[in-house]
């Protein structure tokens, strides 16, 4: 017999219990891919290890056309970062390979977080991270940068999203040459 065995009650994200007692662990079932374990501090629910909350299931191709293609909708439920969560965002996507602009955006509930471009090259694997600052409603994240880690030319960009309600994270590209394409291959999303 265990010296310390303890019931793990499961819960959807909108059922869970408001408080929080210290110590106590709960599995949110409908967060995450397999569900995801969640401890109270007494006050709050804290996620016990980063969830994937999107992956995509097919790619989506954007050609024909030079207006903004919404390629991927993904809803944030709401509380689900808290004060100091992050969104890791990872886009792979494949191009025309040729001069002309592709444009690939992260928009944040209606605020464009960041604008990657591509040009010369067949595809790109990104990484945006979306940054929760001390509050639930200011974030951060690189403008620009195609890598997501390193040095950029783009400005930080500043939201004020109030992610203790539900968001929504909308993936678009445009394409400066309608007989160009560009495809997301493949798009996944964590919360840390």
């Amino acid at each position: 017999m265990p010296l310390y065995s303890k019931q793990i009650q499961d819960y959807t994200w909108a059922n869970k219990p408001s408080v929080a007692p210290l110590g106590q662990i709960i599995c949110v079932t409908d967060v995450g891919e397999n569900g995801s374990l969640w401890r109270g501090d007494g006050t709050k629910w804290v996620r016990l290890n980063p969830i994937k909350i999107f992956s995509l299931s097919a790619p989506f191709s954007s050609t024909g056309s030079t207006s903004v293609v919404t390629l991927a909708t993904i809803t944030i439920p709401a509380g689900l970062m808290g004060a100091n969560g992050k969104l890791k965002i990872y886009p792979l996507w494949s191009t025309t390979n040729n001069a002309n602009v592709k444009t690939l955006r992260a928009i944040f509930s209606g605020s464009t977080c960041t604008t990657m471009t591509s040009q010369s090259v067949p595809n790109n694997s990104g990484l945006l991270i979306i940054r929760n600052i001390n509050s639930e409603s200011v974030q951060k994240c690189s403008s620009g940068l195609v890598a997501g880690i390193g040095a950029s030319f783009g400005s930080i960009a500043s939201n004020t999203v109030d992610t203790t309600a539900a968001t929504t994270l909308v993936i678009s590209g445009q394409l400066a040459v309608g007989t160009d394409t560009l495809t997301l291959e493949d798009l996944f999303i964590e919360v840390v």
